[in-house]
């Protein structure tokens, strides 16, 4: 069962494109994103948490999953 699931998320900036994004994070695993400067990790993270919104694509969370059960650091 994901925890997580990213379907064709897509968010523009003037100068800085995201995705397509596809990603499924299965349930209890623990993820890293690792990427060059400027690659959109903080930009993902803000789509899942709902803090900015894309242009096309969805963030879908599990029934038991909240997004107070998500850590970030």
């Amino acid at each position: 069962m994901n925890a997580i699931k990213i379907k064709e998320l897509v968010k523009k900036y003037d100068k800085f494109t995201l995705g397509p994004v596809d990603v499924e994070i299965p349930q209890g695993m623990i993820i890293g994103l690792i990427g060059e400067n400027g690659a959109g990790k903080t930009t993902l993270i803000k789509a899942i948490l709902n803090i900015i919104y894309p242009a096309c694509g969805t963030v879908e969370f599990s029934e038991n999953i909240k997004k107070e059960d998500i850590g970030i650091v």
